[in-house]
């Protein structure tokens, strides 16, 4: 009985240190998360950046809202969503093998409806900009007339003439895992340093997620089952 109980008492002890030690985890995690975001609105703070509209309040509420996304999914919609809220339509391509899927979108209103969203693909084996940001990493912008080697995006999207059109990379690990496509949508100037910023942002927290997950993996991997 004694001995029984012991065995409890130490399995119970092994597991709060684990807690422990995740605890930690998460705490350096967010320490790490907090700099990234200083470095990254210092940056910011810059002539052209206090020329444009958006506070670095927006930005700063952006920036924990994309933090706190605990999934790709959500974090490609919340990154959808905060970039409407500064004034940008906008959709992001998650890319799957040598195309991009549109996986999240906002500002369409029912001319993008969850269906049309779905089946919006864009190959990455053919020289169009979302190659360029794809395999260059580099940011592609300009009128929508930059993007007549896609007219699948145009007609789908259907931004105006005088839009402005940004394409954005979103990396994980030095590699492009998702595109991020931003224009005007008649509105004006695009707040194009917000949006360089939350790209930089969302793809810190996809590496994050995807880190996370693959540690769940190699713990049922293994059989000791997810830490939490």
């Amino acid at each position: 009985m004694r001995e029984h109980l012991g065995e409890k008492l130490r399995a119970q002890a092994l597991e709060l240190q684990r807690l422990e030690e995740r605890l930690q985890e998460l705490r350096a995690e967010h320490r790490q998360l907090e700099a990234e975001a200083r470095d990254q609105f210092e940056a910011l703070v810059n002539p052209e950046f206090s020329s444009q509209s958006t506070s670095l309040a927006e930005i700063l509420t952006a920036a924990q809202n994309l933090r706190a996304a605990s999934s790709p999914r959500q974090l490609f919609n919340t990154l959808a969503e905060e970039s409407h809220r500064l004034g940008a339509r906008a959709v992001l391509f998650e890319v799957r093998g040598d195309a991009a899927w549109a996986a999240a979108a906002q500002g369409f209103g029912a001319t993008l409806n969850e269906q049309a969203l779905r089946s919006l693909v864009v190959p990455l084996s053919v020289d169009t900009p979302f190659r360029q940001v794809f395999e260059l990493g580099v940011d592609v912008g300009g009128t929508p007339e930059v993007l007549s080697k896609n007219p699948n995006v145009l007609s789908r999207l259907r931004p105006d003439p005088l839009d402005s059109v940004l394409l954005l990379p979103i990396r994980v690990g030095g590699a492009v895992a998702a595109i991020f496509y931003a224009d005007s949508g008649g509105s004006g100037e695009l707040p194009e340093d917000a949006l360089k910023l939350l790209a930089e942002l969302a793809g810190a927290q996809l590496e994050r997620l995807m880190a996370r997950a693959d540690k769940v993996s190699a713990a049922v991997k293994n059989g000791s089952g997810p830490s939490v």
